[in-house]
């Protein structure tokens, strides 16, 4: 920075301030601690206008005396590496479960577990749709995170297990591509994203999606997705059975045809961006 070359840093989120109490107790005062670093130099890429939004705000409440010139800008990231599977294993029952899937409406959830994803609310939202008489299933594919024993042992003694709800730590990539085929809805249930990309790799594969109604949900699928607002089990509950309603009509959000980018094209706005700073400097 002396020699005048300016030093910009990419924000991926800003989750562990935002939403503390869904990560480890401590990380919140590492990550602050590199924001702190971010604030003392010449700017910010941010991989979405969200994420963009929350370091404007977290800078003005927390480092107001910043240097004025420190520049917020925002790009997309890519969406279109090759799935080349690392493993193709399928299970003995696999088959069996694909066809079980296929015969009734079926919500995929992937992802690790962890609170903020959101996992537990949508099995509070399932059981009240058993308890409904509802004949829905619900695959979760993830392997357990942080913070969550209490969810990974209702999941495991679940009386639904293996009959509506399927739990699957180690999914091959094979096998994903198969559940996917069979499904009928993604659920995006985080309580916050730096992006989104799962709704994008939903589109991807032709799926309908359930998204938490996030600005960043929103701003990566738009029309694309039916979104929910609901607080609890129950709400959200009601907001499936209004989205099976519109199934049934076939008239409920597609994903298709729902915008991304390539690498090479996120790559094109980066260079954008950092060639309009050497322009002006």
């Amino acid at each position: 920075r002396l020699q005048g070359v300016q030093v910009k840093f990419v924000v991926y989120d800003l989750l562990c301030v935002l939403l503390p109490q869904y990560f480890v107790p401590g990380a919140a005062d590492g990550f602050t601690g590199w924001l702190d670093v971010v604030a003392e130099n010449d700017g910010a890429l941010c991989i979405s206008q969200a994420v963009a939004a929350d370091l404007s705000s977290w800078l003005a409440t927390h480092a107001p005396d910043r240097a004025r010139s420190f520049e917020i800008d925002r790009f997309h990231l890519g969406a279109d590496i090759e799935n080349f599977a690392t493993s193709s294993e399928i299970p003995r029952d696999g088959s069996k479960m694909l066809q079980h899937l296929r015969d009734a409406p079926t919500f995929l959830m992937v992802g690790t577990l962890e609170p903020r994803k959101g996992h537990a609310q949508v099995l509070d939202a399932f059981e009240q749709l058993w308890r409904d008489n509802r004949n829905v299933n619900l695959v979760v594919v993830g392997r357990q995170g942080w913070m969550v024993e209490e969810l990974v042992a209702r999941l495991r003694a679940h009386t639904e297990q293996g009959r509506h709800l399927f739990w699957l730590e180690n999914a091959s990539d094979v096998y994903l591509e198969k559940i996917y085929g069979a499904s009928s809805c993604l659920v995006a249930a985080s309580y916050g994203e730096g992006f989104g990309l799962p709704l994008i790799e939903a589109a991807q594969h032709g799926l309908a999606i359930i998204a938490r109604d996030l600005p960043v949900f929103r701003e990566v699928a738009g029309e694309h997705a039916f979104y929910f607002s609901a607080q609890d089990g129950r709400e959200l509950a009601t907001e499936i059975d209004a989205w099976l309603e519109l199934r049934a009509r076939q008239q409920e959000p597609s994903s298709r045809g729902m915008p991304f980018l390539t690498w090479a094209q996120s790559a094109r706005q980066l260079a954008k961006i950092l060639m309009r700073d050497e322009a002006y400097s």
